[in-house]
């Protein structure tokens, strides 16, 4: 006798192009979908999925490819565009070095929040999601602000 975790298997070999046809729609990259969600689904009852493994599958995914941790950790990014190098701004790339040698004088979790914050991230969103108190954030950035200032009056 098979036990649920073959019949799983072969369900999702039998099924693959079908999973992968229902993800396009969620992801540009369905083929990643499929397998994260069925990393994701193998480690649930699977006595309960194998009663209706498609619909459970294809929820799954929605929710993974909508608000899961396959939304957070799976960002598809355009190809980075290169330009001419007579079209090159080299201060830009300059003050970028800069940058990058200033920050070697924070600790690793002061350079790290300051560069969430420099990518836009929300403080407050990281904050609900690390389990960090949002004063530590701040209290980082005021730090860290502070350490580049006395760097850069120098």
């Amino acid at each position: 006798m098979k036990t649920s975790k073959e019949i799983w298997n072969n369900w999702v070999a039998r099924s693959y192009s079908k999973l992968v046809a229902s993800a396009r729609p969620l992801h540009r990259d369905p083929i990643d979908l499929v397998h994260h969600t069925y990393l994701r689904v193998e480690r649930q009852d699977l006595d309960k999925v194998l009663d209706n493994p498609m619909g459970y599958f294809c929820r799954a995914m929605f929710i993974e490819a909508t608000r899961g941790d396959f939304k957070k950790k799976y960002e598809l990014k355009e190809a980075p565009s290169y330009q001419h190098v007579s079209d090159y701004d080299l201060s830009f790339a300059i003050m970028k070095e800069e940058l990058e040698i200033m920050t070697c004088h924070l600790s690793w979790f002061d350079r790290k929040v300051l560069r969430l914050y420099l990518d836009g991230w929300n403080l407050t969103q990281v904050s609900r999601e690390s389990g960090i108190k949002t004063s530590t954030f701040h209290t980082s950035l005021h730090r860290s602000r502070k350490k580049l200032r006395d760097v850069l009056c120098k």
